[in-house]
């Protein structure tokens, strides 16, 4: 740009705001650019020579905006929508080279870190924390909803209904709000929920088809993509080895998953106990988690002892449990 023609921008106030993406495996794949309190399609791109670059100059408002990068239905990156020019990469997850962008990296950088200890009430408490931090401002918007996701349900329902009715009213704050009722159902204490799936041969399979009065049972929600499901099995494998003729049981179900993928990943990891397959997304809507692995362990008599927790801590419970 030369220097008349900046000094023109200036004197009639345009402001600038730009995201250049590189995603050089994503050649020919359209990137679409999306609201994240409403999904709504921003703006749209190919992927040429590796780049794709955004002018959002026009997306600018009185308040910054918080937006996601999308290919082929997939969230890969954060993005928040200011003046300035940012640079997005297939190796980051948020946007960097605008103070806000920058923020928000570091922020996620910390979650990760967080994440990375396979502590949910942890990664909860952080996402609280931040979410406080950042309640009046967009950053505030993801922060918020990753509280509400994991939070204790209780609790972040008084924080909806606390909250700001941009903040309230936007529909992924709806959809995790409607989720937090769910998890509320079905709490620690509260007696575990049935639910139904369709199989192969077309026969019809129930969750208490599996759990028996006067043991304890750990049902594992997992899929066969899913790699945190699939790292967690071997120690699934010792607990079902070291309790099961003492009273205890496992029984996984497959969301989201393929029959035939279940059936492979099945064979391949040599897993014995029963697997309910083709559960799609009707756990989702019993249960109100929001990823996989999520393992809740039932009692002798119907009622959830604990949900929500890693392989490790659940070894931690049952040695409690059994005495060891």
């Amino acid at each position: 740009m030369s220097i008349a023609a900046g000094l023109l921008l200036m004197a009639c106030g345009k402001k600038e705001s730009g995201l250049e993406l590189s995603y050089p495996d994503f050649e020919g794949e359209t990137v679409e650019l999306i609201s994240f309190s409403d999904s709504t399609v921003l703006k749209s791109a190919v992927v040429k020579d590796g780049k794709v670059i955004f002018d959002n100059s026009d997306l600018l408002g009185k308040e910054p905006r918080l937006a996601q990068v999308v290919i082929d239905g997939r969230v890969k990156g954060f993005f928040v929508i200011e003046e300035g020019k940012a640079l997005l990469a297939d190796s980051m997850s948020v946007a960097k080279g605008t103070p806000l962008n920058d923020s928000f990296s570091r922020g996620i950088q910390q979650l990760d870190s967080v994440e990375n200890l396979n502590d949910m009430i942890a990664y909860a408490e952080f996402a609280k924390k931040k979410y406080l931090e950042n309640k009046d401002g967009v950053l505030g918007e993801y922060f918020g909803v990753e509280w509400i996701k994991y939070g204790e349900p209780k609790e972040v329902l008084k924080m909806i209904a606390e909250s700001p009715e941009k903040f309230r009213k936007s529909k992924k704050v709806e959809r995790y709000g409607r989720y937090a009722s769910l998890r509320a159902r079905t709490a620690t204490g509260e007696k575990y929920a049935d639910f139904t799936a369709t199989q192969q041969d077309g026969s019809r399979v129930a969750l208490s088809d599996y759990v028996k009065a006067g043991k304890y049972t750990l049902v594992d929600f997992w899929a066969s993509w899913c790699p945190y499901c699939v790292k967690e099995l071997p120690e699934l494998k010792e607990l079902y080895a070291k309790y099961k003729d003492r009273g205890f049981e496992v029984v996984g179900v497959a969301v989201r998953d393929e029959p035939s993928d279940t059936e492979a990943a099945l064979k391949r990891h040599g897993l014995t106990w029963p697997v309910i397959k083709n559960a799609g997304k009707v756990p989702y809507d019993v249960y109100g988690f929001s990823g996989i692995p999520h393992l809740i362990l039932i009692g002798p008599d119907g009622r959830i002892v604990a949900r929500g927790e890693s392989a490790a801590q659940t070894a931690t419970r049952l040695s409690g449990i059994f005495g060891d």
